[in-house]
Formats: structure tokens, C-alpha cells, sequence
């Protein structure tokens, strides 16, 4: 059986179904069928909440003519769930080649990260004023960009209290501006959807479509939402009164209209609940 070769693709590793068809014996095509069925099987039964691209990663090669045509790339799992099917000597001999390369690269990662670690080990410790001088030139960097001093104590906050540094207390900017998320704005001012949640798509809608806050109003900022990096808007003190003076003006509206959609309105609590400045 020919050596398999590993194929890394934003942060997964594959073989080419290419060669599983030829390490398996069987044809291409009859190949690509066995697995769109597969794929169709985890579709439609998805009991246990499977995602087919954790098997299978649809891909395409030229062939000799340059002309595009469709393969799979097949993770340690979808080489699995192939050799499941397979009976005889040509099931085993691919299982043992397919489990052999990815142990193999798996070996290999954890004696590079092992490696790494080792090194990291032996390295001199940073010495504070390295901290503080690299510190400065960040903190520069984020007032620059307008960040605010919440968001500053934060980056601070990482960088000193690893080494038993406190930085400052939670309360030491509570006079800083304050920004809010439109879900914050929604939750505190009792704007609710129908189904009981904050109604965050409905303050959107008013801040965007109807006051048209402006930018100098508003921070657009990453946040980690687990497994992506999005953007995340936060609004003034000034876009939240905006929303409540809004609100006031037009009768505490039923519904909002904005953003080619209606959306239904709940309020709950009391305007006065939010601690803005007067």
C-alpha cells in the first residue's frame, strides 16, 4: 500500500480521497457516491448533533485536461467511519496505514510542543521593568486607538496580576464613561421581545435606523465569542438617553420598524432604572 500524504487545511489535517479510493481498491466516483450518502445520512438523522465537516471537507482538483472536478478531504474520523465499511485484508491494511500517519504526525506535534516548552523553561524571567516598558508603549497604543480606561485596567490587569501585582481595584474608573452593549441597553431600559428576552435587534433598529446615532457615539470592538472573533458595538451614555427620548416621544411603540423588518416590542421595568448622568 502506497504511504498516505497528510494535507493541513485551516487547522485540520486530511488525506486526499484520492488516495483513500486508491488504498482501498475501490473507484473515485463509487468513492465520492459512499459518501455524499453518508453525509446525507448525518444530515437528515442528527440525533446526536454530528457535523459532517468534522469527516468530510468538500475540495476539487484539475485533471489532466485543467478542467475542475470535486474530492473529498477526509479527517482521522472520516478515514474511520470509511474503514468501518471496508471487510477483508485491503479494510485492514488501510486502517493501519491511516492510523499510523496520524499517530505519527500527532507524535511528532507533541514532541515539538514538549521541545518548546523545554526552551520556554530555561529562558531568563522577564525582569519588571521590561514589563512596565512594554506596558507603556501598549497602553499608548490602546488610548491612541480610544480605548477606554476600563478596557486599559483590563489589559493591565493581565499583564501584572500573574506576578502578584494588584493593578487597581474594579471601582477605581467608576467615574470613566460608560459604554453599553444594545443588549444592556434593551435588558436596562425594558425593551423586551416577545419571546422574554432583551430586545437587542429592536434597540439596534431604533439607534441605526431611526435616531441614526452617530459614530462619535459609538465603539465597535472584537470580543471572543468562543469559537469566532466578532464585533461587538457599544453605545454611549448619549445614544441610551437618545433611545429613551425616542421611546418617550413616539408613545412606548408596540412595534419598531427598521432594517427591512418589524419587530415586536415588551416593556418591562422602569426607564429610570439606568444610572446615567444627568
Amino acid at each position: 500500500m502506497q504511504d498516505l500524504t497528510l494535507i493541513r487545511q485551516n487547522g485540520g489535517v486530511y488525506i486526499d480521497s484520492r488516495e483513500v479510493a486508491e488504498a482501498i481498491g475501490k473507484r473515485h466516483d463509487n468513492l465520492l457516491r459512499d459518501i455524499a450518502g453518508y453525509l446525507k445520512t448525518m444530515t437528515k438523522i442528527n440525533a446526536l448533533k454530528i457535523e459532517g465537516v468534522n469527516f468530510f471537507i468538500e475540495n476539487s482538483y484539475l485533471d489532466g485536461k485543467g478542467q475542475a472536478r470535486p474530492c473529498y478531504l477526509l479527517s482521522k474520523m472520516g478515514c474511520e467511519m470509511v474503514a468501518n465499511k471496508l471487510t477483508g485484508e485491503k479494510g485492514v491494511l488501510f486502517t493501519a496505514a491511516y492510523v499510523t500517519k496520524f499517530n505519527a504526525m500527532e507524535a511528532a506535534e507533541r514532541a515539538a510542543l514538549e521541545a518548546e516548552l523545554a526552551t520556554l523553561s530555561t529562558m531568563p524571567v522577564p525582569r519588571l521593568g521590561e514589563f512596565n516598558a512594554c506596558a507603556r508603549i501598549i497602553v499608548r497604543a490602546l488610548r491612541g486607538m480610544g480605548a477606554t480606561a476600563e478596557q486599559v485596567l483590563h489589559f493591565l490587569k493581565g499583564v501584572y496580576e500573574p506576578l502578584g501585582i494588584t493593578v487597581a481595584e474594579d471601582d477605581a474608573f467608576d467615574d470613566a464613561p460608560r459604554l453599553y452593549t444594545a443588549k444592556q441597553i434593551a435588558k436596562t431600559l425594558g425593551i423586551y421581545s416577545l419571546n422574554g428576552n432583551p430586545h437587542y435587534q429592536a434597540v439596534a433598529c431604533i439607534l441605526n435606523e431611526n435616531i441614526f446615532v452617530g459614530d462619535n457615539h459609538k465603539v465597535i470592538e472584537t470580543q471572543d465569542y468562543g469559537s469566532h472573533i466578532g464585533l461587538c458595538v457599544r453605545y454611549d451614555e448619549y445614544a441610551v438617553r437618545s433611545v429613551m427620548d425616542w421611546l418617550y416621544e413616539y408613545g412606548y411603540p408596540d412595534e419598531v420598524f427598521g432594517f427591512e423588518r418589524t419587530y415586536r416590542i415588551l416593556y418591562k421595568g422602569h426607564m429610570s432604572s439606568l444610572g446615567l448622568a444627568q
